[in-house]
């Protein structure tokens, strides 16, 4: 019984650094969405994305091993509140990104029409249609 009960410690204190690193991580980035800091931003966040993804694994994986009782514990508690933080930034920035995005598509659509209209006026090469007439033939 000593041994679960220690399995389980050890296991919340993992749980309790993997969380708190996720958190440090999520805090790392800043985006604001800023006019000229848009790329920028959007790697910084497929960075964060990228170095979470193993340790969220390795939190949800954790969590298969923790028992009901160690759910009702302090310890648990205190997880879950970095976990929130964690989703409440995530938002934050999940909001943000899709702004970029809705901007992007919008330019994108500007460019096809622009280029749709350029087509129209200009012709390419070997499209072109005669002004006159040949009456010499």
């Amino acid at each position: 019984m000593g041994r679960a009960v220690m399995a389980e410690t050890d296991a919340l204190k993992e749980a309790k650094e993997l969380a708190d690193e996720i958190l440090r991580l999520t805090k790392s980035i800043i985006i604001t969405g800023a006019p000229g800091n848009e790329e920028q931003e959007t790697e910084d966040f497929v960075f964060l994305m990228d170095e979470r993804e193993p340790l969220i694994e390795q939190l949800s994986d954790l969590r298969n091993t923790i028992d009901e009782n160690a759910i009702n514990s302090k310890e648990y508690a205190e997880i879950a509140e970095v976990i929130a933080q964690v989703t409440v930034l995530d938002k934050k920035h999940i909001a943000i990104m899709q702004e970029l995005h809705k901007g992007t598509q919008k330019s994108y659509k500007a460019v096809k029409l622009g280029q749709r209209i350029t087509a129209g006026y200009n012709p390419l090469p070997g499209n072109e249609v005669s002004g006159k007439f040949d009456v010499m033939q």
